[in-house]
């Protein structure tokens, strides 16, 4: 099922890109109208995969500062029970 879906799809995609091809070489009227829409097909993309790409670094970093935030509390308990090199000096000297 998948295949004939591509397959159709693939074909469409070459039939449509042929057509535009055709209609811009021949029809000089159409041109500016089908580069602007070009433009805005270009435009579209490029926003879709930026939204995609910042989606991307909002889950990673979501998904890391989740992890960092209970091992800082961990680890910050277990460095409270471990006396500071100042302690260690202030005991020595006196």
């Amino acid at each position: 099922m998948l295949n004939i879906i591509t397959v159709f799809f693939t074909l469409f995609i070459i039939g449509l890109t042929g057509w535009t091809l055709t209609t811009f070489v021949s029809k000089d009227d159409s041109q500016e109208a089908i580069k602007g829409e070009l433009e805005n097909m270009f435009d579209i993309t490029k926003r879709l995969l930026l939204s995609i790409k910042n989606l991307i670094q909002i889950l990673i970093r979501a998904s890391f500062s989740s992890n960092s935030d209970k091992t800082t509390g961990v680890d910050e308990q277990l460095l409270n029970l471990v006396p500071s090199i100042s302690d260690n000096q202030e005991d020595k000297a006196a």
